[in-house]
């Protein structure tokens, strides 16, 4: 019986790269003995592809030819940025999810996984602010 599944090397290609999970994702890989043999790991920073730009985008799929994605980039900035440019940053978060998706699909990337989040500002609390702090105990965090 045949397989569909791809054979070959694994590359899994993990934007976001310098941020606080794409680190802890590349801790744990590299050190913690979790990556596995014929596996190469690819941790791309802002300073590798704007991924805002199709064509950056592009080359850096190009370049890396990644079977697999673990999408963590966003544009983020702080507290008084994001009010000031809301509806930028909002476009600029759509047009990097849109290029990389449809940029994986093209290349033939096996498995994409996007993990997004936003940042948290409550309006009345203590700092530093720690998980316990972000539901107002409407749900179980």
């Amino acid at each position: 019986m045949e397989s569909d599944t791809k054979v070959g090397p694994v590359r899994v290609l993990v934007t976001g790269g310098s941020g606080l999970l794409g680190k802890a994702i590349e801790h744990v890989v590299m050190n913690e003995g979790l990556k596995r043999e014929g596996e190469e790991w690819i941790f791309l920073s802002s300073k590798d592809a704007d991924l805002v730009d199709l064509k950056q985008t592009r080359d850096v799929f190009e370049k890396y030819r990644p079977t697999h994605v673990i999408h963590l980039a966003a544009k983020v900035g702080g507290l008084f940025q994001h009010m000031k440019e809301n509806l930028h940053f909002l476009r600029d978060n759509l047009r990097i999810n849109d290029n990389l998706l449809q940029t994986a699909h093209e290349m033939d990337v096996v498995k994409v996984v996007s993990c997004l989040s936003s940042c948290i500002f409550p309006d009345k609390t203590t700092y530093p602010i720690d998980e316990t702090m972000c539901c107002s105990g409407h749900c179980e965090c």
